[in-house]
């Protein structure tokens, strides 16, 4: 890592899965990959449908604070989501946008990055893997963390043989779009 803090902030509604994204990222770069890492996440009084994201801070030292103020990397999932968050991206923000989902962004603002991830997820078998592949593609084009530790913490969260091969293929999906 060349810097000393990322910050990364995974963006959408309840039900999109920003939170457990947030806490295997975390997990990762904690428990795999020999990292510091600060997760909070923030989300609406409705479990589904409202805005939710989560902050991830991953560093080599410890790390002082616990909110993205200068993100590196927006994950945006949800059309709700852009809006909120828009704020935090400058030039240099890598933006990763759910293209299926998400219509009303500027693409000028920051180096952005759509994909139809819930297309790519209804063709693995499932949308709950929607916020999996594009944190497959995050970390592909970041090395936040190593592959092997995300795998790691995604087989530790969901040990279940069939979640387990359904979230590896998202992972392999989200690698395949580097």
């Amino acid at each position: 890592m060349e810097k000393r803090h990322y910050e990364i902030i995974l963006s959408g509604v309840g039900g999109q899965g920003t939170v457990s994204s947030g806490a295997v990222l975390g997990e990762a770069a904690s428990s795999y990959d020999n990292k510091f890492a600060v997760m909070s996440c923030t989300y609406g009084v409705s479990a589904r449908g409202g805005f939710a994201k989560s902050d991830i801070l991953i560093g080599t030292d410890f790390i002082p604070y616990f909110e993205a103020l200068h993100p590196d990397v927006i994950l945006v999932l949800s059309n709700k989501a852009y809006p909120k968050i828009r704020n935090f991206i400058t030039q240099n923000t890598l933006v990763v946008i759910n293209s299926n989902e998400v219509t009303d962004y500027n693409p000028d603002l920051g180096q952005v990055y759509p994909f139809p991830f819930s297309e790519m997820a209804f063709k693995i078998g499932t949308l709950q893997v929607v916020n999996i592949i594009a944190l497959g593609f995050i970390v592909a084009k970041t090395n936040i963390v190593n592959k092997a530790a995300l795998v790691k913490a995604l087989k530790n969260k969901y040990p279940g043989e069939k979640e387990a091969g359904v979230n590896m293929k998202a992972v392999e999906e989200g690698f395949k779009l580097v």
